[in-house]
């Protein structure tokens, strides 16, 4: 009884926010990943198959491809491009509810399901269009194919994976990792056995090889470059960094594995280790399901953020996920193994979980620290507050070009809304005369300190602590 509605509690809540999105505009990397590719090729009818420069980042665009078609035969609109991600939100919640069989007891499985679908993160980009949600779902159903030793499904999720970016091809690459750990090392066979399972296994893996050899080919010999070019928009994200931005950057990791209410998951997994401490490797017993996801949390938390270290801002934390669900698929298998902790504390530890996910939602940082504003809920009334600021300004007649405003709010209304206006704002550069400031923007500090000093505030729109300011550009005294 307790499983079935914690089953439909999850089932609910994602259906609730899911509804509720149909009509948000795109947001954040989603106009760049998914309405600007989609709008190429819907408007050019697939005649080019390679993105221009100033929109290509180096992935396979099969997740514009994939959403243009629906705009071709469906209609372009906003609930239509959410419903091309329904198909992928189902896959999410049954996937992680095979998983939640496989590794935990069934009298704990649908409360299971219910903590490790709570994820902010995972919350917030479901309620998106965004490649991460195809990503989410295949990278979940591969685990599952990997569990089960399914490999004509394996390879076709990791084929796909391949098509929906180059992060999916590093999730690939611990994926490998993972299987052949459940697969191959797990049988007692000498070297030589060995190198033969491994020669097999690798057939898994030779589609999605293909994929990438022959689209990165084809690309190099039409534009002469792979991933990125120095002349793309994103490059600065993709520059390398010191040991010092090294060491920053793994400072940024830590922050990201314990943001939006993720803390609470560490706490509880460090209060059962001491808890426990005096049998602690019985709890890891070798060949176990514990083993299996704690060896498989290590393999993606050491490889998946290794080449984003590296770069100079490359941790969002929507990159993270894996590691954040596999975490949390991991601890929640520790909570529910027998004799780890007396039923009240366990039924303590359960509630503290759900309360410090959900409430992560509403974790907000002040304006001069920059969050992952599509990895929590807390962005939710950004639509609607940006809809009532574009409605003042039309009242007012204040012409959009004399409007500056910031990413993810600069490209045309077209492709934010789909409304067919044209129409954009100005990039701020301290010029125009009004500037539409949110703190879901994550501007520096300097143009910060610029709308404080020059600007004031003549309009504000709020809900909750989401809000839009209208400023007006400070006459200079003569």
């Amino acid at each position: 009884m307790l499983n079935s509605l914690f089953i439909f509690l999850g089932c609910f809540f994602v259906a609730f926010l899911f509804l509720i999105s149909l009509h948000h505009s795109f947001f954040w990397d989603t106009i760049q990943l998914g309405s600007l590719h989609a709008h190429y090729y819907s408007s050019t009818l697939f005649s080019n198959f390679l993105l221009p420069d100033s929109m290509d980042s180096g992935h396979i665009p099969a997740f514009g491809m994939y959403l243009s078609l629906f705009w071709i035969f469906l209609g372009r609109s906003l609930w239509i491009s959410h419903m091309a991600m329904l198909p992928f939100v189902i896959g999410i919640l049954w996937q992680i509810y095979q998983l939640s069989k496989h590794f935990i007891e069934p009298k704990y499985r649908g409360l299971a399901f219910f903590m490790v679908l709570i994820d902010p993160t995972l919350s917030a980009q479901m309620i998106l269009v965004s490649p991460d949600v195809p990503l989410m779902f295949f990278f979940l159903w591969s685990i599952n194919h990997i569990l089960y030793n399914n490999k004509k499904g394996l390879s076709i999720c990791i084929a796909f994976l391949f098509l929906i970016s180059m992060r999916g091809m590093m999730i690939s690459f611990c994926l490998l990792l993972m299987d052949v750990i459940k697969n191959v090392f797990s049988k007692k066979q000498t070297w030589k056995e060995y190198f033969f399972l491994l020669l097999k296994r690798s057939e898994i893996y030779l589609p999605a090889l293909f994929i990438f050899v022959t689209y990165n080919y084809f690309h190099y010999l039409e534009k002469g470059w792979i991933g990125f070019h120095n002349d793309s928009p994103w490059a600065e994200h993709f520059e390398k960094t010191d040991l010092k931005g090294f060491i920053y950057n793994i400072g940024i990791l830590g922050w990201r594995m314990l943001d939006f209410g993720k803390v609470g998951i560490w706490l509880i997994f460090f209060f059962l280790i001491i808890k426990n401490r005096n049998r602690i490797f019985s709890l890891f017993p070798k060949g176990s399901k514990l083993n299996l996801l704690l060896f498989s949390f290590l393999i993606f938390a050491t490889l998946l953020p290794l080449n984003m270290l590296w770069a100079k801002s490359l941790l969002n934390p929507r990159y993270l996920l894996p590691i954040y669900i596999l975490f949390a698929l991991f601890v929640a298998t520790l909570l529910f193994s027998k004799n780890v902790v007396k039923e009240k504390t366990r039924i303590f530890l359960v509630g503290f979980w759900m309360i410090i996910l959900l409430t992560g939602n509403f974790w907000i940082y002040p304006p001069k620290v920059s969050q992952g504003w599509d990895s929590s809920l807390a962005h939710i009334p950004y639509y609607s507050l940006r809809t009532e600021a574009l409605r003042y300004l039309d009242q007012q007649a204040i012409p959009l070009e004399e409007v500056a405003s910031f990413f993810p709010n600069q490209g045309s209304l077209d492709h934010t809304d789909l409304s067919g206006d044209p129409r954009k704002f100005s990039v701020f550069d301290n010029q125009v005369p009004y500037a539409l400031y949110s703190n879901v923007f994550n501007i520096s500090d300097e143009e910060y300190q610029t709308l404080q000093n020059q600007y004031t505030i003549i309009k504000e729109f709020r809900e909750g602590r989401i809000y839009f300011r209208l400023y007006h550009k400070t006459p200079t005294p003569q």
